[in-house]
């Protein structure tokens, strides 16, 4: 009985760690200002390719959340409260659907905003498992949000196969000229611009930097027959997103819950 609390106990401080990543990561969105609140006033340059988000638009939803400024507000202090409610008891899995719908409607409403699609639906997705009440379905949902992840990155791996990015040396070079162009144009400066002009200079280190985030990507392949190199997984991703952030200036910020979920096996423990 002792260690049976014990072990509720464990698994509850780790999902509240997970809770408490995800928060830090709102918390980044709003202080660099693309919560609710700073797409006030926002134009939408695209409904984005999945015809399911077209439901909000047609609702006005995202067109009532940054037409007013209250509105965008009340969206962000809800998102935090529903956060520190869930991480108090992370059990409240009505919390947690209350919450996950709003945090899909920012995501739906941000990916209107953006001109390109990205890659911060991990922030959404990291609450399926608090979806569910008991043990044993939060574990299931754990599983599947895993496989879900694997196949996130897997997909991105293959896709890069699919688009031939391997088939000139100076793909990524390319790709930061066009990227960075006004700020070359500017004469900016500092360390990035400064490797960047580096890898423009010479491609084929480009190339190999470009290999070497397929080969991030895809060791996602291995989790879908073994655990055992989840941690693994885990720290080559985060590597590849850091390294992304340097060079790109694509943040991380939005899948780095979602990631941890690679090393947080022990928060949806099977049914004893």
């Amino acid at each position: 009985m002792i260690q049976q609390h014990a072990d509720i106990q464990e698994t509850l401080r780790l999902q509240r760690m997970l809770l408490l990543l995800l928060l830090a990561e709102f918390l980044v969105f709003v202080f660099s200002g693309v919560s609710f609140s700073f797409l006030h006033g926002a134009v939408f340059f695209n409904y984005g390719v999945d015809a399911f988000f077209g439901i909000f638009y047609l609702a006005s939803i995202p067109q009532f959340m940054v037409a007013h400024q209250w509105a965008g507000i009340a969206g962000d202090a809800s998102i935090i409260l529903l956060l520190l409610l869930l991480i108090k008891d992370p059990r409240r899995n009505y919390v947690a659907l209350l919450l996950l719908l709003l945090l899909f409607l920012f995501y739906v409403t941000l990916m209107g905003y953006l001109n390109h699609r990205n890659f911060h639906i991990g922030f959404v997705v990291v609450l399926f498992p608090f979806l569910f009440g008991s043990v044993r379905s939060r574990h299931f949902a754990y599983e599947a949000t895993r496989y879900y992840l694997l196949f996130f990155y897997a997909s991105a791996a293959l896709f890069k196969i699919l688009l031939q990015s391997f088939s000139h040396t100076d793909h990524l070079s390319t790709g930061i000229v066009q990227q960075y162009a006004p700020y070359f144009a500017e004469a900016n400066t500092g360390i990035r611009t400064q490797f960047n002009l580096y890898l423009i200079h010479h491609p084929n280190t480009g190339f190999v930097l470009l290999l070497l985030s397929f080969v991030a990507e895809l060791v996602a392949v291995a989790g879908f027959f073994t655990k055992r190199f989840d941690k693994l997984i885990g720290i080559s991703l985060i590597l590849f997103h850091c390294v992304n952030w340097f060079i790109m200036d694509l943040a991380p910020f939005g899948q780095l819950a979602f990631i941890s979920l690679l090393f947080m096996q022990k928060a949806f423990p099977p049914k004893k």
